[in-house]
């Protein structure tokens, strides 16, 4: 069971344990979101060591149950983020080209929204709307 992944630019691979996956983009290794980069975390789960912080006093015997072995599942599975990650690296530029197109474009005014009926609210909808803020308010 692996317990470190790690990244070598040079060779392009990606290192899980002893093994590794060829042809890894760097892009795809440093990949983040909110912060957190995608492979690290993804391997966190699947990795010997799972060991997380307690949480108060509590200790859960259900973390210790896991497989003394990589799965199968867990090859699959990291090919498909690999792929995954891939697909929104080649996005990227193009998401950020549109991006600005849209910050660039002309903004629609409320009043033009108004005038070709967008923001208009069916009246029923709206009555449905207050009965049932109505029949809340009495419950609560």
């Amino acid at each position: 069971m692996p317990d470190t992944i790690d990244y070598d630019e040079a060779n392009r691979r990606l290192l899980v344990g002893h093994g590794y996956v060829e042809g890894v983009d760097a892009r795809v290794w440093n990949y983040e979101i909110s912060g957190k980069q995608v492979l690290r975390q993804w391997f966190s789960y699947r990795k010997a060591n799972r060991e997380r912080p307690m949480i108060g006093d509590h200790l859960f015997e259900l973390g210790e149950l896991q497989p003394d072995h990589w799965l199968a599942e867990y090859t699959t599975e990291l090919i498909n983020v690999l792929n995954v990650l891939g697909r929104l690296v080649d996005l990227e530029q193009s998401q950020a080209d549109l991006l600005e197109r849209i910050c660039l474009a002309q903004t629609i005014t409320a009043d033009k929204l108004h005038e070709v009926g967008a923001l208009t609210v069916d009246a029923d909808l709206t009555q449905r709307s207050a009965d049932s803020s109505e029949q809340n308010s009495l419950l609560g």
